[in-house]
């Protein structure tokens, strides 16, 4: 009996993709055509009312106030349609930009007001200083006043009636340079802030106004305004890093 080999068969898998017939190929996507709305708010600002004469609270300038207002639009396409708030009041100040939030003329009428007071605060302080001329807390508290009120004249001779009060003190000294060198006095001042680093080399404010009139004066000295800075930095004054920077970079250019 011969011996029989079986052998296994295995047909193989075909996967037979059917053709598609061309009217049954899928519609192209059809572009979609669109447009961007932008819509937004901004605040638009317009002048109001006529220009008012004042002393500045923060530049201390004697200049003009213009009454301005406020008030958010709504934008589309960066287009200013119609209002959606009330319009607030401002005054702007023309010398320094600084806004306040009343009319020039109710600005005006506080800035008179306050400058009264403080006239009355510095006759009270002179008549003090004239029972106490050795008084340095006073005569500084009185120059500074004084030089708040835009009157540096009034402050030096304060300074120049009072010299006991003056050369005990190295703040009143600085508070002097400070006077003097609003006056663009600048020699001056540096010889007052000299004079106050003496008594207290450790005193950051005379450092700091000494290396402002260093780099106010004509021609600069930036060489030594940027040491007096970095003195002024030593000791921890608040601007001094600011004002050194500042110096640095007008070196280089310079």
């Amino acid at each position: 009996m011969s011996a029989c080999r079986h052998l296994a068969f295995c047909p193989a898998l075909i996967t037979i993709t059917p053709i598609m017939h061309a009217n049954h190929w899928p519609a192209p996507l059809r572009r979609r055509r669109g447009f961007f709305i932008l819509m937004g708010s901004k605040s638009v600002v317009s002048s109001k009312g006529s220009s008012v004469p004042a002393v500045c609270p923060r530049c201390q300038q004697s200049t003009t106030f213009t009454g301005k207002s406020v008030r958010q639009w709504f934008t589309l396409f960066f287009c200013p349609i119609f209002p959606i708030s009330g319009a607030k009041s401002f005054s702007q100040c023309d010398h320094c930009g600084a806004q306040f939030g009343m009319s020039p003329e109710q600005l005006a009428h506080n800035v008179e007001n306050s400058r009264q007071q403080m006239m009355q605060q510095a006759i009270a302080m002179y008549n003090s200083m004239r029972a106490s001329p050795a008084n340095s807390v006073t005569l500084n508290n009185l120059m500074a006043l004084y030089g708040q009120l835009g009157e540096f004249d009034q402050a030096v001779s304060a300074a120049r009636e009072f010299t006991q009060a003056l050369n005990n003190s190295e703040q009143c000294m600085t508070t002097l340079g400070w006077v003097l060198h609003e006056q663009k006095r600048y020699p001056d001042a540096i010889q007052w802030f000299d004079a106050a680093l003496q008594r207290n080399p450790a005193l950051g404010e005379a450092a700091y106004y000494k290396a402002i009139a260093l780099a106010s004066q004509t021609p600069p000295d930036f060489s030594n305004a940027i040491a007096s800075a970095r003195s002024a930095r030593s000791s921890n004054f608040p601007a001094a890093e600011n004002l050194l920077r500042d110096l640095e970079a007008k070196a280089r250019t310079a």
